[in-house]
């Protein structure tokens, strides 16, 4: 991108929550951010990324689905989660000091999105008190909602492994 504007004008594309989250996270986004930030179409089931590949890049979801997909050992695919509450992907890693991703994303749709490298995003958010907070409190709801969601399936309590 050339200039905030611009950036600015790809965020407000998103409809309804997501613009307002994405408006918030990025009220003070760094001139490196909006510099590297390439806007990228993605057809649907095509991969934005792969699981043990380098964690380089984080992607805003403009327009689109994504979600989460594991290959099994028989080499049919399952899709394990759907990501439609996800605004940004690729960032977990980051967070957590991985130098490669964990999962595999691809589209679930047509798709639109803003790629940054991931050494300019972390280091953007790291220096922007607003948006580190808007997207851990995000991450931390995402997560919460997903072992709520997991402990739904287990039948054992801790104490029957024991």
């Amino acid at each position: 991108m050339e200039t905030k504007q611009q950036f600015l004008e790809e965020i407000n594309k998103v409809k309804g929550s997501k613009r307002d989250y994405l408006n918030k996270l990025f009220q003070y986004v760094s001139e490196a951010v909006i510099r590297a930030a390439v806007h990228k179409n993605v057809k649907k089931d095509e991969f934005i990324i792969r699981a043990g590949e380098p964690c380089d890049t984080v992607y805003i979801i403009l327009k689109g689905d994504v979600a989460g997909v594991d290959y099994q050992k028989l080499g049919k695919v399952y899709y394990f989660m759907d990501f439609a509450k996800m605004y940004i992907v690729g960032d977990f890693e980051i967070f957590s000091e991985d130098t490669n991703y964990n999962v595999s994303i691809c589209a679930s749709k047509d798709s639109e999105l803003l790629a940054i490298p991931a050494s300019i995003y972390w280091k953007w958010i790291k220096h922007d008190e607003n948006a580190l907070l808007l997207r851990i409190k995000n991450i931390m709801t995402i997560l919460t909602s997903e072992k709520a969601s997991d402990r739904k399936y287990m039948f054992m309590s801790c104490k029957s492994v024991l």
